[in-house]
């Protein structure tokens, strides 16, 4: 609109120029308006943007001294993973990778704060970019208002009478033409300023949503802290603190999930073979490979083959760990054949969906089962219920906490189930 407006200012110069009507009082309004604003918004804002950014980089350095730590306690627990297992090499990784996890903590809430200090600086780039729009604006249209105001009230003759000589008129009559260039100028600036404005807004928006990813990272180094907390006091209560009973409940741990492991391929097999036998092509949904995730909550506590793992001494981790609160209602991921619904009692229960191509999901810590075997579901639909969390229905020994255990396996082969999963 106001584009619309300058170019109807323009117009009215352009009619003064051909009617040879010259404005003497609009000759000396002209000015450096753009110079004006600038210096207003420098004396008002550029110290304290000047204030954040020593802020910042101070944040940077603090950021780079974090990271040398987390770098020195990941080689370390790397090292010791070639040790011989034992219960004080299992509690002291256990001491290292908190460590490293607290680390890690602290280092996301200083990226935090320092993309804060950066919202603030838009913040201000955006407040002085606003004044310096509405003082042009408001400058603009004096100018068109003048011009109006002289078009309506000045002709040829009286601007000739007032005028002592034809030289004088033709100077003044420079100097409407050198407004004209001003006013244009203007507009460019104006045109500049809303560039600028979008393009910090725009910046504005990117850390924001960059704020958020971080939070949702912080909570999740949060939940891993926990676990690893859980599990070292779970190892000392269950151990006693004895290498002898230690060795017994790591030799019990492996066997079992091995167990499990034989179970979940010997399971799918059986199931595909059924279906293959009874099943007609395109008779039922099996699932489009595309996937959504199983429980709202996205805060991941353990990846897949996480390092970082409680329990990796005993096994790689076949799955993502999705924090929830107990009782959850858990979600096919894609529709498939329920080929199995494992009610462990106070033991590990867990659910298996078969789909086309292979693939297979499997869903561990369910406190409640709601998908029956031999059953066809459809993605969304929901099969049971978390838990996790330990000592109660479905937890199984291998838990920390309340989450949700999702596999996504090829051919009976665990794959990162980030690949499949919506984003």
């Amino acid at each position: 609109m106001f584009l619309r407006k300058t170019k109807t200012k323009k117009s009215t110069v352009q009619r003064f120029l051909t009617s040879s009507t010259a404005i003497l009082a609009l000759f000396f309004i002209v000015a450096p308006v753009t110079a004006q604003i600038e210096f207003r918004a420098d004396a008002t804002y550029n110290q304290e943007i000047w204030d954040m950014n020593q802020k910042i980089n101070e944040k940077q350095k603090q950021a780079d001294s974090l990271k040398r730590q987390i770098e020195f306690y990941q080689k370390s627990i790397a090292s010791k993973r070639h040790e011989i297992s034992t219960l004080s090499y299992q509690l002291s990784t256990i001491d290292q990778t908190m460590t490293e996890i607290s680390l890690e903590k602290e280092a996301l809430e200083l990226n935090i704060d320092q993309i804060n200090l950066q919202i603030r600086n838009s913040q201000l780039k955006i407040q002085a970019t606003e004044e310096n729009i509405a003082e042009q604006k408001e400058r603009l249209g004096e100018l068109i208002r003048e011009l109006y105001r002289s078009d309506q009230q000045n002709n040829l003759l009286t601007i000739l009478a007032t005028n002592n000589s034809i030289s004088e008129y033709l100077y003044k009559l420079q100097g409407l033409q050198s407004l004209q260039g001003s006013i244009v100028s203007g507009v460019d600036d104006l045109t500049n300023l809303k560039t600028a404005l979008v393009s910090e807004q725009d910046e504005l928006g990117n850390n924001k949503h960059e704020i958020e990813q971080l939070e949702i990272e912080l909570e999740a180094k949060q939940g891993s802290l926990d676990e690893q907390r859980i599990a070292k006091y779970a190892l000392i209560s269950d151990t006693q603190g004895q290498e002898s009973k230690y060795q017994e409940l790591l030799q019990g741990l492996r066997d079992q999930q091995n167990q499990i492991n034989s179970d979940i391929v010997a399971l799918e097999q059986t199931a595909r073979e059924q279906l293959n036998r009874q099943l007609k092509p395109g008779e039922h949904d099996l699932g489009s490979g595309v996937m959504i995730w199983p429980i709202p909550a996205r805060t991941i506590t353990a990846y897949f083959h996480d390092p970082n793992y409680p329990y990796r001494n005993i096994f790689e981790h076949p799955a993502i760990d999705i924090a929830t609160p107990q009782g959850t209602p858990v979600r096919a991921a894609d529709s498939g054949y329920v080929a199995t619904a494992k009610n462990g009692g106070y033991g590990y229960s867990y659910i298996v969906l078969v789909h086309d191509n292979g693939i297979s999901t499997v869903y561990g810590h369910i406190s409640s089962i709601s998908a029956l075997e031999g059953t066809f579901v459809t993605q969304g639909q929901v099969i049971g219920l978390s838990g996790g969390k330990p000592r109660t229905p479905g937890a199984g020994q291998l838990t920390t906490g309340p989450h949700l255990h999702f596999e996504v396996r090829i051919n009976g082969i665990p794959v990162n189930p980030l690949n499949y999963l919506s984003q």
